[in-house]
């Protein structure tokens, strides 16, 4: 059994909520979340949530910009923020 990574684990929930998928994994960090992906706003929303569900992080709590998610990138930086709060917790 092994344990997932934080990029395995966006990935997995970026790919859930994407309404455009693209061929090539893992996927291109530079990804627009709504421009390329395809993920509506409320979505991103759900997104986000479930991420900090992943991470046992309650993600409005923790004061996390949501906003400011454009790219995949942006999502890893949030989880990975959200990966080292569980830990602290």
């Amino acid at each position: 059994m092994f344990e997932e990574t934080t990029e395995d684990c966006v990935e997995r929930l970026v790919l859930e909520y994407a309404q455009s998928v693209p061929a090539s994994r893992p996927l291109d960090v530079r990804l627009s979340l709504q421009n390329d992906l395809a993920i509506e706003s409320l979505s991103l929303v759900s997104l986000a949530l479930r991420l900090g569900t992943e991470f046992g992080v309650d993600v409005v709590d923790a004061g996390l910009e949501l906003g400011e998610l454009k790219t995949v990138e942006d999502l890893l930086k949030i989880a990975r923020t959200l990966k080292v709060q569980s830990t602290k917790a």
